[in-house]
C-alpha cells in the first residue's frame, strides 16, 4: 500500500491471515484450478468418476483432455483397474472418503484429488485442488497445490460484480439472493483461468477456519450419532479431516422435497439430465437418493436437532 490511495471511504478490513494450504496456486475457481493443473502436467488422457460436478467434465473437455469415465463402489473406490502411471482423477466425496483416496495415492503415481468437498484435507497425489467457497461465505476463487507451475504470471480476476448473493443473504436471508448465486455460478463457470481476486483473497483473510472446522466436526457427530442407524453408506469415521455435509443416504421418496418444504436446503449431487451415468451403477443410485444434510459453521445443536426431527417425523409418516 505504500505507493497506494491514502485517504477516502473505507473499504473490507482483512486480519491478514494467510492461505490454509500454505504454497497454494490461488486461482479464480475450483474448476479453474483443475484447468491449470492439466496445463501444467501437460495431461491428453485422465480417467474420471461418473459421480462427480458435471463442471469438471467441462473444464477437462476445455483442456482438450480425452476422459475415461470409470464408477465407483460403495466404498467410494473404483469398480475398474487403470495403468500404474494413468492420471486418475478422485474426490474426497463430501469429506469423509479420505481414506480411499490415501488407498489410491498408494497405487497410482500420477493421482489427482478433487479436494472441492474436504476443504481441510491435506494435498494428496500429484495435485489437489480446492473449492474454498463451498465451505465459507466467497463469491469464488480456487487453490492448487501441486508440484509444477505455469510459467508467467496470471491475470488477476476481480470479483466485486459476483457477491451480490453474499450481502443479500447477509441482510435479507438466502432467498433474496438464490437468484444473484446462480446467475454467479453460470458467470463463474465462463471465467478463464486466472488469477484469485483481491476481494478473495481479503475475505479469506477473516476466516477463523480452526473455529469453522470445529463447528462442522462437532455437527457431522452429533448427526451421525443419530442418523447412522439409517444410513446406507458405511462412513469411515476414522479417515474423516472435516467434511462438507453429513451425506445421508437413504432411499424414501419425497424426503428432500419434506425438507426443503421445511427450509432445510439440501443440493443434489449431480444433476444427470443427460442421461452419461449407467442405469443401476451405483454412481446413478448415489444421485438420486443422496441427501447431503448441512453441518457447516453457521448452525448450532439446536439446529441439528431440528433437522434429525424433520427426517424422522417423515419417516414415520411414510410408514404408517
Amino acid at each position: 500500500m505504500r505507493n497506494g490511495e491514502i485517504g477516502g471511504y473505507f473499504g473490507l478490513e482483512c486480519y491478514g491471515a494467510g492461505s490454509y494450504h500454505a504454497g497454494a496456486v490461488e486461482l479464480n475457481s475450483g474448476r479453474n484450478a483443475l484447468r491449470y493443473l492439466i496445463r501444467a502436467y501437460g495431461i491428453d488422457n485422465i480417467f474420471v468418476p461418473y459421480f462427480t460436478c458435471p463442471a469438471v467434465w467441462d473444464a477437462l473437455r476445455e483442456e482438450g483432455c480425452s476422459i475415461a469415465l470409470y464408477n465407483i463402489d460403495d466404498r467410494f473406490m473404483p469398480t475398474a483397474r487403470f495403468p500404474q502411471d494413468a492420471y486418475v482423477l478422485t474426490n474426497d466425496w463430501f469429506g469423509v472418503s479420505g481414506g480411499s483416496v490415501a488407498l489410491l495415492a498408494g497405487k497410482y503415481e500420477n493421482l489427482i484429488v478433487d479436494n472441492a468437498q474436504s476443504f481441510y484435507a491435506e494435498p494428496g497425489g500429484i495435485g489437489s485442488f480446492y473449492s474454498p467457497s463451498k465451505f465459507f461465505g466467497l463469491p469464488d476463487g480456487g487453490l492448487l497445490v501441486c508440484g509444477k507451475r505455469i510459467e508467467g504470471e496470471l491475470p488477476k480476476d476481480a470479483s466485486n460484480e459476483r457477491a451480490a448473493h453474499l450481502l443479500k443473504r447477509h441482510d435479507l436471508g438466502a432467498g433474496a439472493g438464490y437468484g444473484d448465486f446462480k446467475a454467479n455460478e453460470d458467470l463463474l463457470s465462463k471465467q478463464p483461468v486466472m488469477g484469485m481476486s483481491s476481494l478473495t483473497r481479503t475475505l479469506m483473510g477473516n476466516i477463523d477456519y480452526a473455529r469453522a472446522r470445529r463447528v462442522r466436526l462437532d455437527n457431522f457427530r452429533y448427526l451421525h450419532s443419530e442418523l447412522s442407524g439409517i444410513n446406507e453408506l458405511d462412513i469411515d469415521e476414522d479417515s474423516i479431516v472435516c467434511p462438507m455435509v453429513y451425506p445421508l443416504l437413504l432411499s424414501k421418496k419425497d424426503l428432500r422435497e419434506k425438507l426443503i418444504a421445511d427450509r432445510i436446503y439440501v443440493a443434489r449431487y449431480w444433476d444427470d439430465s443427460g442421461g452419461i451415468v449407467p442405469k443401476g451403477s451405483f454412481s446413478a443410485y448415489l444421485s438420486e437418493n443422496l441427501l447431503p444434510l448441512p453441518i457447516d459453521q453457521r448452525y448450532t445443536p439446536e439446529d441439528m436437532v431440528r433437522v434429525i426431527n424433520v427426517i424422522m417425523e417423515n419417516l414415520r409418516e411414510q410408514e404408517n
